[in-house]
């Protein structure tokens, strides 16, 4: 399964390459539209093309439009931290495979991927009513750095502080600061309290 992110957030970009390569998808990445159209263009068509709305080169649904005509067939959905309705339904009328919102939790992200891949229209807007209210609150929380996953990674598999710092090469003060921010993160008190909200929500 091979899946198009295109999104100007690094941050975010890197969160559901790591979300979707767990799940044994294949993640090809882009930063603006005209990136993404670039990606297209040089390789075999994606099964999954998922459009930040506000990034560069959009251009509002015409984004869309455009990448679904130079899509070589593959299915195209829409991602937003904050979109109203109308713009949602709009482009779920002219054959968009779906809505994600930014604020998900990553086993809904794996299996709206999965239904739009198998050709449902997936529209997460409208099975959240709190979703106007919740939209425009920051997504921070959520999101871990690729050094973050790669320290619960390893606190997954029951490694002290000493051995991921030995198995990454950093220091253990480093490693020790990274910890720390994951308990903020999850909420968590102490290592296997990460590890157990961590599974719960998808990220391990």
């Amino acid at each position: 399964m091979r899946i198009l992110i295109a999104d100007d957030q690094e941050m975010l970009r890197e969160v559901l390459e790591a979300i979707l390569t767990r799940a044994e998808m294949t993640v090809t990445l882009a930063h603006d539209l005209d990136h993404a159209l670039a990606e297209i263009a040089k390789c075999d068509p994606f099964d999954l093309i998922l459009l930040d709305y506000h990034m560069p080169g959009m251009d509002g649904l015409e984004g869309v439009r455009r990448t679904m005509a130079h899509g070589k067939g593959a299915r195209v959905a829409l991602m937003s931290g904050n979109l109203p309705h109308h713009v949602v339904r709009d482009a779920l009328s002219f054959g968009a495979a779906g809505f994600l919102p930014k604020k998900l939790a990553a086993k809904s992200y794996i299996e709206a991927v999965r239904a739009m891949v198998s050709g449902q229209q997936v529209n997460l807007l409208d099975s959240d009513p709190d979703y106007p209210r919740k939209a425009s609150a920051s997504m921070a929380e959520q999101r871990l750095t690729s050094r973050e996953l790669l320290v619960l990674k390893h606190l997954d598999g029951g490694r002290s502080v000493a051995q991921i710092a030995s198995d990454l090469g950093l220091k253990e003060l480093t490693v020790n600061f990274v910890v720390k921010t994951l308990c903020r993160k999850f909420e968590a008190q102490d290592h296997a309290a990460i590890v157990a909200i961590a599974r719960k929500e998808g990220f391990i």
